[in-house]
């Protein structure tokens, strides 16, 4: 029987709080039994190979819209594949509901079999001994074929290491994307920005023009924009050994989008939630957001002339952060029921079925075999918005998880709201998330 501290497990469940806000992609005390059999963990049993009668397994998500119904699609299109295991997928709402039914079901005992995680909760979620290590070692001794491992990109299959272990894996990758509305940019005689110059080149030539549009928007966190400009910049950012959230590589990119939220160059989605609909009705010429965006960008945008490239660079450097989610296993499941965990993955790692998803949903194939297909490769002919992302995949990288690591996410989006919405100055906005981090660093 595995049990959790309440107390630590009332700071996890703040902490990862701050993961659906990334995602636009979580003491000492008395403790309790969770009331079910958790005996069935990796670590204590031998390896079930082989299914011996039917099993079905519970998946949460927080899938909604147009990718709830591609993922709906892909599992119903398993469940009819064969006869031994059934997927029963349950949408959790949000990604904060999804955080506070784990919060909730790790304290009764009542765990899924499968989850959809972000980066960002694996530390907290490892730490307490709740998901399954999903080791090379332990996914191809259950069936899954190393080839397919060495065939998915590094940098999406290293996401949710935690002290050098795999926690989860990939699915639902993304990155960060420029779209454009070649109208507006017509419209003010302008190119599609390559670097940040042009794009305050481009607010400045519109504010002169008295448009009403502005040329760049971004969603109301603009956590993972300014953490990509730190680190184009030459900021080390944060690891858990080192922090450079202060220096003036990190605290220029950030003044710069004060200025250009000041001057009427930029604004984020406020009210509308998501940047995506004020984009498709003119508001911005250009708007950053995740590539998963597309599929939300597409009808929003319908009737308009628009496209995607690759995020802008600053100080001439090409980087860009990945993001979008994984899935792990729960301890609680059985022998049984991890084996048919790794089937549902040998299917939905398909390069086939990865391509249908990242077709669907403007997610990547998180296999380089499904990038090349000739399906996907035609997909990408006819459908030319969805290209920028795969160009990303050479120069992309997962941001450094670490303990606390949803901790220091949280105080990332307070900082930048500060900054944003308060006014701060960038400076002293981030002298103190620097504090905060080298105060969560001595903590570990």
């Amino acid at each position: 029987m595995w049990s959790m501290d309440f107390k630590k497990l009332a700071k996890m469940s703040l902490a990862m709080m701050s993961a659906g806000a990334l995602l636009a992609a979580c003491g000492n005390g008395d403790s309790a039994d969770s009331g079910k059999d958790t005996s069935a963990g990796a670590d204590d049993q031998a390896a079930v190979t082989e299914l011996s009668e039917p099993v079905e397994i519970t998946f949460w998500h927080a899938m909604n819209g147009p990718h709830q119904e591609a993922l709906t699609e892909l599992v119903n299109k398993f469940n009819e594949s064969q006869d031994m295991v059934t997927v029963n997928e349950q949408g959790q709402g949000s990604y904060d509901d999804l955080n506070q039914s784990i919060k909730a079901a790790a304290t009764s005992g009542d765990l899924p079999t499968m989850t959809q995680l972000t980066p960002t909760d694996v530390p907290e979620l490892a730490s307490n001994d709740i998901l399954v290590p999903l080791t090379d070692e332990y996914l191809t001794e259950r069936g899954l074929e190393q080839e397919t491992l060495d065939d998915i990109y590094e940098g999406f299959l290293d996401s949710s290491l935690y002290q050098g272990e795999r926690f989860a894996l990939p699915f639902s990758k993304s990155v960060r994307v420029m779209f454009y509305n070649q109208d507006l940019l017509d419209e003010h005689d302008a190119e599609v920005p390559k670097s940040w110059d042009d794009l305050v080149a481009l607010g400045q030539k519109m504010a002169e023009a008295n448009s009403d549009a502005v040329a760049l928007g971004l969603e109301n966190g603009i956590e993972m924009e300014w953490e990509t400009l730190a680190r184009q910049n030459g900021s080390k950012f944060a690891d858990g050994e080192v922090a450079e959230l202060n220096t003036p590589e990190a605290v220029e990119p950030l003044e710069m989008i004060q200025t250009m939220l000041d001057e009427g160059y930029a604004r984020t989605a406020g009210e509308d939630g998501y940047m995506s609909g004020p984009f498709g009705n003119g508001a911005s010429a250009v708007y950053i957001g995740s590539s998963a965006g597309t599929a939300h960008v597409a009808p929003a945008a319908e009737g308009i002339n628009w496209s995607t490239a690759p995020i802008p660079t600053y100080n001439d450097t090409e980087l860009a952060l990945f993001a979008g989610n994984d899935l792990g296993l729960f301890q609680s499941a059985s022998a049984e029921e991890q084996l048919a965990f790794v089937e549902f993955m040998k299917f939905l790692l398909e390069p086939e079925n990865s391509a249908q998803w990242a077709e669907a949903t403007g997610y990547l194939p998180v296999r380089q075999s499904a990038l090349e297909s000739d399906s996907y490769q035609k997909f990408l002919e006819e459908n030319p918005a969805y290209k920028a992302p795969t160009e990303m995949l050479d120069y992309g990288m997962a941001s450094q998880t670490f303990a606390n690591y949803s901790t220091f996410r949280q105080n990332t989006i307070d900082a930048m709201e500060s900054v944003t919405i308060s006014g701060n100055k960038p400076q002293d906005a981030l002298d103190t998330l620097q504090k905060q981090t080298e105060a969560l660093y001595q903590e570990n």
